[in-house]
């Protein structure tokens, strides 16, 4: 997706790789009029999706770009209720805009389930940072909340999760976190 035709980032590129691969399609999506004004044009939604994708479910999604078309894709899948198979985004930064680590300074206490050991969190302080301060071993590679080694299964309460794509959105569902960039809100169990 792009704003006009003009904006296609290496479009050249993209032609030549869709002619030399046979089962690779490429379709540009230009909010502002399509890539040679016959394409498909508009903002992406649900029903755009589907017409551009009818076996959506069946796909694996990967997405970059700001986070408000990201949120579109998200939405979209929703609107016309259909899951991709599998869906990760990719997006650089710390918290998401207009979040601080203020915004975690709350009372907050974890509960490592398995090991029976309880932790009072500091301001900001997330399950990994927690579950380290406790001794309780937690797996992990990125410490940013993009490649998942973090995973853990949340058994009760509320976390702010200021993920970048480490988990699909059925793990969400699932009740797992990324210990990495979660922070408890209030009193947490984890499986751990």
């Amino acid at each position: 997706s792009v704003r006009s035709p003009r904006d296609i980032i290496f479009r050249s590129e993209l032609d030549a790789l869709a002619a030399r691969f046979p089962n690779l399609g490429v379709t540009f999506l230009c909010s502002k009029g399509g890539p040679s004004g016959t394409g498909p044009s508009g903002r992406i939604d649900g029903s755009m999706l589907l017409r551009l994708v009818p076996d959506l479910a069946k796909r694996a999604v990967y997405t970059c770009g700001p986070e408000p078309y990201m949120t579109a894709l998200r939405d979209g899948f929703d609107e016309v209720g259909v899951k991709p198979l599998a869906y990760y985004e990719e997006s650089f930064g710390g918290y998401p805009s207009g979040v601080a680590p203020d915004d975690f300074a709350i009372s907050s206490f974890v509960h490592f389930a398995k090991s029976g050991l309880e932790h009072r969190c500091a301001p900001g302080e997330t399950l990994l940072d927690a579950a380290r301060k406790c001794g309780v071993y937690v797996p992990t590679a990125c410490q940013q909340g993009v490649c998942g080694t973090c995973r853990i299964a949340k058994l009760s309460g509320e976390v702010a999760m200021c993920d970048l794509g480490g988990l699909t959105s059925e793990e969400k569902s699932a009740g797992y976190i990324l210990a990495c960039c979660s922070r408890a809100q209030g009193t947490v169990s984890v499986d751990l």
